[in-house]
Formats: structure tokens, sequence, C-alpha cells
């Protein structure tokens, strides 16, 4: 059985496809967040902690890391693959962050985007290649993807969406237009919108185009050496 770790676990909506099968460990700051983590998946390792200095060396191979939009909340975020340095070899990594062009473009819509939501730093990709490159991650491929996330944002934000607890902000817009952006995201095999394979055949090869000029998300892939 693999250890799933996720630095920065949020609600654990990342850990859920790995629940029960997996054992499952969460990290994050947020007591509230462990908090509902625990009711919802109560045989899983719950830590509240920072993520740049809670020990990692007790964790052993087989291993999964998961950081999915965390470092660019955290002000010092080199510290967070720093400590990834003291992971077994053959740990595997995924890495989310947005991306730098879709974060400016976000901020010419909304001027208090990242006031609301925390964020503090831009990245290309390249600066978290070196990064782990330094703390001995190698196999590293690093793509944009979720061009969906962008658009969806931008309308999100020309309605006034309130932002929920720093976190992400309240989904206001009409079930239809929801509907149509998940078909353009990876992430609809994991909803019932998977058995409407006409449609996704046609959204999401279409989704693959959009990605390279408004891709929102870095997704970074790296293995420990």
């Amino acid at each position: 059985m693999k250890t799933i770790v996720d630095l920065g676990c949020g609600t654990g909506n990342t850990l859920l496809p790995y629940y029960p099968n997996h054992t499952v460990v969460g990290i994050d700051l947020d007591e509230e967040n462990i908090r509902i983590c625990k009711k919802s998946m109560p045989k899983g390792t719950w830590i509240v902690g920072d993520v740049t200095t809670v020990p990692l060396t007790s964790f052993t191979a087989p291993l999964h890391v998961i950081c999915t939009e965390v470092i660019e909340h955290i002000p010092h975020w080199k510290a967070v693959i720093q400590n990834t340095s003291t992971l077994p070899s053959s740990t595997t990594l995924f890495l989310t962050t947005p991306h730098e062009k879709s974060e400016r473009r976000l901020q010419s819509v909304h001027k208090s985007y990242w006031d609301e939501i925390g964020h503090h730093h831009y990245f290309s990709g390249e600066e978290i290649r070196t990064a782990l490159t330094a703390a001995g991650w190698t196999d590293i491929t690093i793509h944009k993807t979720n061009a969906a996330l962008y658009f969806e944002l931008k309308a999100l934000f020309l309605k006034k969406a309130p932002c929920i607890r720093h976190t992400f902000y309240k989904n206001t817009l009409p079930l239809p237009l929801r509907v149509f952006f998940q078909l353009f995201r990876k992430s609809l095999f994991q909803t019932r919108l998977k058995w409407f394979f006409p449609l996704w055949m046609i959204t999401l090869p279409i989704s693959w185009i959009l990605d390279y000029f408004w891709g929102a998300t870095i997704e970074i892939h790296a293995k420990k050496a």
C-alpha cells in the first residue's frame, strides 16, 4: 500500500480519490481544515503544521507527495521544496501552482485578487525546476494546463463572487455554465460527466489548445533521486 502525503492538504479534496485504498497523510496549518479532513477521512493521519518545517523523515517508500496550490501562498516558498529533500529515494511528486501570465491577466480584471486569496509569487515554472533540482528531485516535467480555470475565475470576478476563507471563490455561476467549464478539465473523469464521452471527445482536445495560450496552472511531476 502506497502512502500519499499532501503538503497543504486544505480540506482534503485531493486525497479523497486515494482514500481508503491507500494510507493518506495530510498536513495543513489551518486547524479547521484538519478538523474537516478528520471528519471525512477518519482513518487518515492528520497533522496541524507548517509545511516549510514539519519533519518528513519518518515517511518511507513507496511514497507519493502532493503539493497543490500551496507554494504561491507562502512568502518563503523555496523552504517547502527544501523540506522535501529528506524524503526517501523513488518518492514521486505532483505539484501545482498558478501560472504567471494567468495571474497577471486575472489581476487586471480584479485588482484585489491577490489580497483576497493570499498569493505572493508569480511563477513561470523554471524557478521551481531549479529549486527541485537543488533538493534532489529528478525526471522533472513541467507543463501548463487548466485554461478552464482562468475563464471560470474571470467570469466569477465579473460577477463579484465572494472569496471564502482566503481559499477559494464561491461559485455563483449558473449550473449550465459550471458544467460547461468542467467539460474542459481533466478532472471531469472524477465526475458523472465522464459518461458524456461524445462531448468530452470534442472539448478535451480543444482544452489542450486553450491550455497553451491561457493555461492557469503549472503542473509539475518529479521523482526523488
